[in-house]
């Protein structure tokens, strides 16, 4: 996909959140999204069949959050340290942007869907991302070999969509980014010693 095609639709995405989470996503309208993305009705659209249609669309904004940190990651960062960098990250914004109505909506809709099931989708750039960390990690002895990249991917989405489904389960009573701080070095711990 072209870039151009792909910043277009990350900023649809980005604007349409925002509004979820400052007005709600009863009280924003398409027309809403569309001004505040700066494009027109057509290519609102072209991506898009309606406002429900985004509701999918919550793995976008967290992929588009993940290119963001690409830019300013330290490179020479251990794989561990970028991965606890990356977690607090994607989990502040979370939780100080995203209207946990709509992520559980999110999360009980990949549970009943037909279609693809977006927060498992392999081709999205978060796991192309961690999967590199990951395999780096493996390289470079910092992570026992004695898991593939993939396996360590595999438990590292889980652990997070967990931590995720909590959060939502009880209605945000504690602090996402703070639990996830304290509970992430557990795991990647197990990933240092060997699973």
């Amino acid at each position: 996909m072209p870039r151009k095609r792909r910043s277009t639709k990350s900023r649809i995405v980005k604007a349409a959140w925002n509004l979820f989470y400052k007005n709600g996503y009863d009280n924003t309208t398409v027309d809403d999204i569309i001004a505040a993305s700066k494009t027109s009705k057509g290519t609102f659209y072209h991506y898009f069949k309606g406002k429900e249609a985004l509701l999918n669309s919550l793995s976008n904004l967290f992929d588009g959050k993940y290119e963001e940190l690409a830019a300013v990651i330290d490179p020479n960062l251990p794989a561990y340290d970028k991965l606890l960098f990356l977690n607090h990250e994607l989990f502040y914004m979370i939780e100080t942007s995203v209207d946990i109505n709509l992520l559980a909506s999110l999360y009980s809709s990949q549970l009943i869907t037909k279609d693809k099931k977006s927060l498992v989708d392999k081709k999205r750039f978060y796991f192309e991302w961690i999967t590199e960390i990951l395999s780096d990690g493996l390289s470079s002895g910092e992570f026992k070999n004695t898991s593939s990249a993939e396996e360590l991917m595999n438990l590292y989405a889980m652990y997070e969509r967990a931590l995720l489904y909590d959060w939502a389960l009880f209605k945000g009573k504690y602090s996402l980014t703070e639990q996830s701080d304290k509970l992430i070095p557990h795991l990647l711990d197990t990933f240092v010693e060997g699973v």
